[in-house]
């Protein structure tokens, strides 16, 4: 579970945390890279690289859009926006019965060629995000990341420099939505179940929070308040408490979480621009 989560929050970090791009439609990317992968795999009895392809296709498509938005739009337009994205997403999936099934998920989600064992499956899991943590950790060392940090200084200034704003945001959204669909093909035939109650806003707010809490752009920050808030989020489901109890503990104590974490890091959050 840390690793699957993981890959979509890094790869989250590098818009929301790096390049400081008020952005809260990553679960709407999740969505789509989930149900067209699934989607063609299940409901059409399509092969696996064929709904694959189908699936970076509509990824690509809602990463240059959301990409297009952070330009035309001022930061608190596009974080409000980016919202009604994901709520409108959302509500394709679970008014669109005839191709999603609603509500009820797609389920009997084939594994393939991954693992049966819980074991070989995390083995696999992390070995993926292994090589995710490496591609974005040389990408963000790089010029591209020295670029999406200049531009999230001062992008008026850093334009000036030469920087295309455009090609950036795009490329940062692409990584994003790559880290959906690694998520994507992983986690549902894991479950082998794919259902909307998995991508609800509260998931967007705890990617949002494991970002904060690590350092926005702080890419082992992040690997690490990751691994420690899945790992409350997983055992308190073993403390042996009622489950309706658990609920109300879990939504408390990340509350607190995220509301230290903002005030702690209120200044790299909302950074001042820079005065030229």
């Amino acid at each position: 579970m840390i690793s699957l989560t993981l890959c979509v929050v890094l790869g989250y970090n590098v818009v929301f945390g790096k390049g400081k791009i008020l952005h809260f439609g990553q679960e709407a990317q999740s969505i789509i890279g989930a149900f067209a992968l699934w989607v063609c795999v299940v409901q059409f009895q399509q092969s696996f690289f064929v709904s694959l392809v189908v699936a970076l296709l509509s990824l690509g498509g809602i990463s240059l859009l959301l990409a297009w938005l952070s330009l035309r739009l001022e930061p608190d337009g596009l974080g409000v926006m980016s919202i009604a994205l994901h709520l409108a997403v959302l509500a394709v999936v679970l008014n669109w019965q005839s191709v999603t099934r609603g509500a009820l998920g797609i389920p009997k989600i084939p594994r393939g060629i991954l693992p049966t064992s819980i074991g070989g499956y995390a083995i696999v899991c992390l070995c993926v995000l292994a090589v995710w943590v490496f591609l974005l950790y040389r990408l963000q060392k790089g010029a591209f990341g020295r670029e999406l940090v200049a531009l999230s200084e001062h992008h008026w200034h850093a334009q000036s420099l030469g920087i295309n704003r455009t090609k950036v945001h795009i490329i940062a959204f692409l990584i994003a939505g790559g880290g959906s669909l690694l998520t994507s093909i992983l986690f549902p035939p894991y479950q082998a179940l794919l259902s909307p109650s998995d991508y609800h806003f509260p998931k967007m707010i705890f990617f949002a929070m494991c970002v904060i809490a690590g350092g926005p752009g702080n890419l082992w920050g992040v690997v690490l308040s990751t691994t420690c808030l899945v790992t409350l989020r997983e055992g308190l489901r073993f403390t042996g408490l009622p489950p309706h109890i658990t609920g109300p503990v879990q939504l408390m104590a990340f509350g607190l979480i995220l509301f230290i974490a903002v005030w702690l890091r209120r200044d790299s959050i909302f950074p001042h621009e820079r005065k030229v």
